[in-house]
Protein backbone atom coordinates (compact mmCIF):
# COMPACT_ATOMS: atom_id res chain seq x y z
CA UNK A 1 0.00 0.00 0.00
CA UNK A 2 2.74 2.35 1.18
CA UNK A 3 4.31 2.01 -2.83
CA UNK A 4 0.92 2.52 -4.61
CA UNK A 5 0.59 5.71 -2.76
CA UNK A 6 4.47 7.15 -3.27
CA UNK A 7 3.44 6.13 -6.83
CA UNK A 8 0.49 7.79 -7.03
CA UNK A 9 2.40 11.14 -5.45
CA UNK A 10 4.74 10.79 -7.43
CA UNK A 11 2.77 10.65 -10.93
CA UNK A 12 0.64 13.40 -9.85
CA UNK A 13 3.41 15.89 -8.73
CA UNK A 14 4.99 14.88 -12.16
CA UNK A 15 1.33 15.91 -13.97
CA UNK A 16 0.69 19.15 -11.80
CA UNK A 17 4.23 20.38 -12.62
CA UNK A 18 3.97 20.26 -15.92
CA UNK A 19 7.04 17.52 -16.34
CA UNK A 20 4.52 15.02 -18.51
CA UNK A 21 3.13 16.79 -21.69
CA UNK A 22 -0.54 17.83 -21.63
CA UNK A 23 -1.25 17.66 -25.08
CA UNK A 24 0.74 14.01 -25.95
CA UNK A 25 -0.48 10.82 -24.72
CA UNK A 26 1.05 9.12 -21.30
CA UNK A 27 4.01 6.75 -21.88
CA UNK A 28 3.42 4.12 -19.24
CA UNK A 29 6.69 2.91 -19.25
CA UNK A 30 8.43 6.32 -19.19
CA UNK A 31 6.96 6.97 -16.09
CA UNK A 32 8.06 3.75 -14.68
CA UNK A 33 11.53 4.72 -16.04
CA UNK A 34 11.43 7.71 -14.51
CA UNK A 35 9.92 6.75 -10.74
CA UNK A 36 11.36 3.25 -10.59
CA UNK A 37 8.01 1.16 -9.64
CA UNK A 38 6.54 -1.15 -11.88
CA UNK A 39 4.23 -1.42 -14.68
CA UNK A 40 1.07 -2.61 -12.42
CA UNK A 41 2.20 0.41 -9.71
CA UNK A 42 1.79 3.07 -12.50
CA UNK A 43 -1.43 1.56 -14.14
CA UNK A 44 -2.81 1.39 -10.32
CA UNK A 45 -1.92 5.32 -9.65
CA UNK A 46 -3.28 6.20 -13.21
CA UNK A 47 -6.40 4.69 -12.45
CA UNK A 48 -6.92 6.55 -9.02
CA UNK A 49 -5.89 9.88 -10.64
CA UNK A 50 -8.98 8.83 -13.62
CA UNK A 51 -11.27 9.15 -10.38
CA UNK A 52 -10.03 12.18 -9.25
CA UNK A 53 -10.03 13.56 -12.90
CA UNK A 54 -6.59 14.56 -13.51
CA UNK A 55 -6.30 11.68 -15.64
CA UNK A 56 -8.55 9.99 -18.53
CA UNK A 57 -8.47 6.99 -20.84
CA UNK A 58 -9.12 7.49 -24.81
CA UNK A 59 -8.73 4.84 -27.34
CA UNK A 60 -6.91 2.58 -25.08
CA UNK A 61 -4.21 5.68 -24.15
CA UNK A 62 -3.71 7.73 -20.92
CA UNK A 63 -3.94 11.94 -21.80
CA UNK A 64 -3.89 14.48 -18.55
CA UNK A 65 -7.22 15.83 -19.10
CA UNK A 66 -7.97 19.84 -20.32
CA UNK A 67 -9.38 20.66 -16.82
CA UNK A 68 -6.23 19.27 -14.74
CA UNK A 69 -4.34 21.40 -17.47
CA UNK A 70 -6.50 24.78 -17.04
CA UNK A 71 -6.47 24.18 -13.43
CA UNK A 72 -2.79 24.14 -12.94
CA UNK A 73 -2.04 27.19 -15.55
CA UNK A 74 -4.89 29.24 -13.35
CA UNK A 75 -3.27 28.41 -10.48
CA UNK A 76 0.50 29.70 -11.84
CA UNK A 77 -0.82 32.84 -13.49
CA UNK A 78 -3.28 34.30 -10.69
CA UNK A 79 0.67 33.95 -8.53
CA UNK A 80 3.17 35.43 -11.29
CA UNK A 81 0.44 37.99 -12.66
CA UNK A 82 0.37 39.50 -9.12
CA UNK A 83 4.01 39.01 -8.50
CA UNK A 84 5.38 40.61 -11.75
CA UNK A 85 3.37 43.15 -11.23
CA UNK A 86 5.05 44.04 -7.93
CA UNK A 87 8.40 42.95 -9.36
CA UNK A 88 8.01 45.62 -12.39
CA UNK A 89 6.98 48.47 -10.25
CA UNK A 90 10.54 47.64 -8.42
CA UNK A 91 12.39 47.25 -11.40
CA UNK A 92 10.76 50.65 -12.36
CA UNK A 93 12.45 52.47 -9.44
CA UNK A 94 15.46 50.60 -9.40
CA UNK A 95 16.28 49.98 -13.08
CA UNK A 96 20.01 50.82 -13.79
CA UNK A 97 20.89 52.09 -16.90
CA UNK A 98 22.84 48.66 -18.45
CA UNK A 99 19.91 46.56 -17.47
CA UNK A 100 17.87 49.18 -19.73
CA UNK A 101 20.40 48.37 -22.70
CA UNK A 102 20.49 44.97 -22.29
CA UNK A 103 16.61 45.10 -22.27
CA UNK A 104 16.74 47.19 -25.58
CA UNK A 105 19.31 44.96 -26.99
CA UNK A 106 16.35 41.89 -26.23
CA UNK A 107 13.75 43.75 -28.24
CA UNK A 108 15.73 43.64 -31.52
CA UNK A 109 16.47 40.29 -30.10
CA UNK A 110 12.89 39.73 -30.87
CA UNK A 111 12.36 41.58 -33.74
CA UNK A 112 15.51 39.00 -35.51
CA UNK A 113 13.68 35.97 -33.97
CA UNK A 114 10.16 36.90 -35.31
CA UNK A 115 12.05 37.31 -38.54
CA UNK A 116 13.65 34.01 -38.59
CA UNK A 117 10.03 32.37 -37.49
CA UNK A 118 12.34 30.00 -34.49
CA UNK A 119 9.74 30.33 -31.95
CA UNK A 120 12.07 28.25 -29.80
CA UNK A 121 14.56 30.88 -29.80
CA UNK A 122 11.94 33.19 -29.49
CA UNK A 123 11.11 31.60 -26.06
CA UNK A 124 14.85 32.04 -25.18
CA UNK A 125 14.69 35.44 -25.59
CA UNK A 126 11.21 36.11 -23.73
CA UNK A 127 12.60 34.27 -20.55
CA UNK A 128 15.76 36.76 -21.19
CA UNK A 129 13.40 39.86 -21.13
CA UNK A 130 11.26 38.70 -18.20
CA UNK A 131 14.53 37.97 -16.02
CA UNK A 132 16.18 41.22 -16.47
CA UNK A 133 12.54 42.61 -14.58
CA UNK A 134 12.81 40.15 -11.90
CA UNK A 135 16.81 41.01 -12.00
CA UNK A 136 15.97 45.12 -11.43
CA UNK A 137 13.56 44.79 -9.15
CA UNK A 138 16.27 43.98 -6.74
CA UNK A 139 14.66 41.64 -4.97
CA UNK A 140 16.77 37.96 -4.60
CA UNK A 141 13.34 36.23 -3.34
CA UNK A 142 11.06 37.71 -5.71
CA UNK A 143 13.08 37.30 -8.46
CA UNK A 144 13.65 33.20 -7.70
CA UNK A 145 9.94 32.25 -7.29
CA UNK A 146 9.23 34.16 -10.59
CA UNK A 147 12.37 32.31 -12.04
CA UNK A 148 10.59 29.07 -10.78
CA UNK A 149 7.01 29.99 -11.90
CA UNK A 150 8.65 31.19 -15.69
CA UNK A 151 10.28 27.54 -15.76
CA UNK A 152 6.35 25.65 -15.96
CA UNK A 153 5.11 28.21 -18.25
CA UNK A 154 7.94 27.39 -20.12
CA UNK A 155 7.66 23.95 -20.49
CA UNK A 156 3.41 24.75 -21.54
CA UNK A 157 4.39 26.78 -23.96
CA UNK A 158 7.17 24.31 -25.29
CA UNK A 159 4.49 22.00 -25.48
CA UNK A 160 2.32 24.23 -27.98
CA UNK A 161 5.51 25.38 -30.02
CA UNK A 162 3.72 23.68 -33.17
CA UNK A 163 0.75 25.11 -32.81
CA UNK A 164 1.75 28.80 -32.34
CA UNK A 165 1.03 31.36 -34.79
CA UNK A 166 1.98 35.00 -34.71
CA UNK A 167 2.81 35.88 -31.18
CA UNK A 168 3.57 39.57 -33.09
CA UNK A 169 1.12 41.67 -30.66
CA UNK A 170 2.45 39.73 -27.71
CA UNK A 171 6.05 41.52 -28.51
CA UNK A 172 5.04 44.60 -29.01
CA UNK A 173 3.79 44.90 -25.37
CA UNK A 174 7.18 44.45 -24.21
CA UNK A 175 8.23 47.59 -25.78
CA UNK A 176 5.60 49.21 -23.70
CA UNK A 177 6.52 47.49 -20.57
CA UNK A 178 10.47 48.65 -20.96
CA UNK A 179 8.70 51.99 -21.83
CA UNK A 180 7.05 52.26 -18.42
CA UNK A 181 10.17 51.35 -16.69
CA UNK A 182 12.66 53.85 -18.58
CA UNK A 183 10.17 56.28 -17.15
CA UNK A 184 10.43 55.28 -13.71
CA UNK A 185 6.57 54.73 -14.00
CA UNK A 186 5.92 51.86 -11.82
CA UNK A 187 2.38 52.25 -11.77
CA UNK A 188 1.91 51.76 -15.33
CA UNK A 189 4.83 48.68 -15.67
CA UNK A 190 2.50 47.07 -12.98
CA UNK A 191 -0.90 47.44 -15.18
CA UNK A 192 1.20 46.74 -18.58
CA UNK A 193 2.97 43.27 -17.42
CA UNK A 194 -0.37 41.62 -15.62
CA UNK A 195 -2.07 42.49 -19.00
CA UNK A 196 0.58 41.10 -20.83
CA UNK A 197 0.37 38.32 -18.75
CA UNK A 198 -3.16 37.75 -19.29
CA UNK A 199 -3.38 37.82 -22.93
CA UNK A 200 -0.12 35.64 -23.15
CA UNK A 201 -2.53 33.12 -21.00
CA UNK A 202 -5.31 33.10 -23.34
CA UNK A 203 -2.97 32.55 -26.38
CA UNK A 204 -1.64 29.71 -24.69
CA UNK A 205 -5.38 28.45 -23.15
CA UNK A 206 -6.00 28.74 -27.24
CA UNK A 207 -3.04 26.25 -27.56
CA UNK A 208 -3.26 23.96 -25.52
Amino acid sequence: MEQANMMYEAIRHKILNLEVDPVQPIEEKSLVRDTGGSLTLVRQALNRLAEEGIVEKRRRRWYVTRRATAATMREIFEVRATLEGLCARLAAERIEPEEIEDMEQLLRDFDRVLREGDNQALIAVDHKFHQRIYQASGNRFLARALDDMYDLIYRLFYFALDRMGSVRANIVEHRDILAALKAGDGRAADRLIQRHIVHFQAMVEELL
